[in-house]
């Protein structure tokens, strides 16, 4: 049997003729006839419909809160670029603001407070030190467990996480912020069309003190992978870089293991520890992988991760494609072959460099053939080692800067070359074997 069917419109009828003829207010009869088109709550007054003047009245409410999350996301993005001293960069963004919105008297108070503070940076004429880690120890009783041959290794050329965490904390304490290691030169246009390097004059915020920060041989070795070390960078969910790490028990964690995210983390709760998003320098090797993936089968991934640490304040410098020593151990033929290795398995990875860090600290002599080798090969800026003192030659087509490595021997031999930093007795670890 085929049944009767009412069309909305007629139950509708029905429903408002019911109600008129009982006497309901308007209000009821509202409600009774959103109830009955199951639109209780939707509408303004429990209207069953939308009316125009309810339509356009939504439009106007959703076109101004579009409008203020615009305006708040830029002013939100400039006050992240003021807080690491980036003011010019924070005015561009304020400029992105609709010009109908430029008289708010938000966006007003920050364009004169940035342009206030970009106006009162001071010179910078001092020493601008540099400092040096290498992977971090996690697990301190696997690294220096009795009878583990690396051990010693261990105790004497690599920090424990927490003697890292501390000395990022007293940098801090002590007015220190991250540079980038090119705002120390002027790039200069020569009519022939070269460029060529003179001293920069570094504008920073009064009362800071900038220095570079150095990641040597972010390759993940082997050797290191059972003795309390993370075994690689990864790419987290949100696409940061963390560190991959398995505990003694067997399991395998993903978080702040290891310099990177460390530096990460500390930035993102004290920007004002990064001069205008700088982070530091990550030098790798490549015969044993990158950023503890195989060069052949780990590719991609090396490659998506390079271009997060650049685009995140980091920049990656060269180390030699075998770590040799560049100058008492290659010969002109050994160094050209090396770098020709490293720029083709691993720059044409990670991208070029200008930066080279010199393994071991073992310089090349400037002059010499193996110097323009290097200069050939696109690099201007070299870093040797000097333990207890800062550093930096400009020349005309290349700087050479030294750093002050930080590990366990030098924290324990160096402290008092290291005051201007931190306690050297205040960062080692209790549970450190004694030195020899």
């Amino acid at each position: 049997m085929q049944r009767n069917k009412f069309s909305p419109v007629f139950a509708l009828f029905l429903a408002v003729l019911s109600l008129f003829l009982t006497g309901c207010t308007r209000e009821q009869i509202n409600y009774q006839i959103a109830e009955s088109l199951g639109t209780v709550g939707k509408y303004e007054n429990n209207e069953p419909v939308e009316t125009p003047k309810m339509k356009a009245q939504r439009e106007m409410k959703a076109a101004k809160q579009e409008e203020e999350s615009d305006v708040s996301g830029h002013l939100t993005r400039a006050a992240r670029l003021a807080a690491s001293f980036d003011y010019q960069k924070a005015l561009e963004e304020l400029a992105l603001i609709d010009e109908h919105h430029q008289d708010d008297d938000r966006v007003i108070s920050a364009k004169i407070e940035y342009q206030r503070m970009q106006n009162q940076m001071v010179s910078f004429q001092d020493d601008v030190a540099h400092i040096s880690v290498k992977s971090l120890i996690v697990d301190k009783a696997r690294a220096f467990a009795d009878g583990n041959d690396m051990a010693y290794y261990y105790n004497n050329w690599a920090l424990t996480v927490e003697e890292f965490q501390k000395i990022l904390q007293s940098l801090y304490d002590r007015g220190y912020i991250l540079i980038d290691v090119h705002d120390l030169v002027n790039h200069i246009d020569n009519e022939d069309g070269s460029t060529s390097f003179a001293w920069n004059t570094l504008y920073i915020p009064r009362g800071k003190k900038p220095i570079i920060l150095s990641f040597t041989e972010a390759n993940y070795y082997d050797f290191e992978e059972e003795d309390g070390f993370s075994s690689r960078m990864v790419l987290d969910g949100d696409g940061n870089v963390q560190n991959e790490y398995t505990d003694a028990s067997g399991q395998t964690l993903t978080g702040p293991y290891d310099v990177v995210p460390i530096v990460d983390a500390f930035v993102e709760e004290h920007p004002d520890f990064s001069f205008q998003g700088a982070k530091g320098i990550i030098s790798v090797t490549g015969y044993q992988g990158v950023f503890g993936y195989g060069i052949e089968t780990g590719g991609s991934t090396i490659e998506a991760i390079a271009q997060r640490l650049k685009d995140t304040g980091w920049q990656i410098a060269c180390q030699g494609y075998g770590n040799s020593s560049m100058e008492s151990e290659l010969d002109y033929d050994g160094l050209s072959e090396d770098l020709s290795d490293w720029k083709r398995k691993v720059g044409s990875l990670v991208g070029d460099t200008d930066l080279l860090i010199y393994p071991y600290g073992d310089e090349v002599t400037p002059g010499t053939m193996k110097h323009e080798l290097l200069l050939e090969e696109g690099f201007q800026f070299f870093f040797g080692i000097w333990t207890t003192a800062d550093f930096l030659e400009v020349k005309s087509d290349y700087a050479r800067q030294t750093r002050r490595t930080l590990d366990g021997y030098d924290l324990y031999l160096y402290g008092d070359s290291l005051t201007d930093f931190f306690d050297a007795k205040e960062i080692l670890d209790a549970d450190r074997p004694p030195f020899e």
